[in-house]
């Protein structure tokens, strides 16, 4: 992976995926709900998640993202979730620890149409903000939409 900001204690894993509702005859779809996976950089203080601030921004809007009951699960909209920890170290806490990484679900209010500009911040307490910048695809699907980095 490139190296990191500095400051920046959070990196991408993987793809950053949309889940998407298929529209009708004109209308090629919406995503509704956004994956991606953080993990810690190495040498880095474990990370707190309950501290953590989740903004989503595109060209007309800016979000800040509530958490849900616990920080685990399926968000609603306007709220964000821890889905899973890969590679779990200890007990289940919501503490992302070295060589672990957190499934993040983000559930904006305004759903993504094709082609569209995002930024997802993710903002630990005294780091640099990891910030993810996508584009939707041009054809929306109902699973795995890979929203390509800028």
């Amino acid at each position: 992976r490139p190296p990191l900001p500095p400051g920046q204690v959070l990196y991408d894993t993987g793809d950053v995926t949309g889940t998407g509702t298929l529209g009708g005859t004109l209308v090629s779809g919406t995503i509704d709900t956004i994956t991606f996976s953080v993990g810690l950089a190495s040498g880095a203080k474990p990370v707190d998640m309950e501290k953590t601030t989740i903004i989503y921004a595109d060209a007309i809007r800016t979000e800040t993202l509530i958490p849900v009951q616990g920080f685990r699960g399926d968000p609603p909209d306007g709220c964000w979730g821890i889905l899973e920890v890969k590679d779990e170290t200890g007990g289940s806490n919501n503490r992302l620890e070295y060589e672990e990484k957190f499934v993040i679900k983000i559930n904006p209010k305004a759903p993504l149409v094709p082609r569209q500009l995002i930024t997802i911040s993710v903002k630990t307490p005294g780091s640099t903000p990891l910030n993810l910048r996508r584009v939707s695809p041009p054809t929306i699907a109902q699973e795995n939409n890979i929203l390509t980095p800028m």
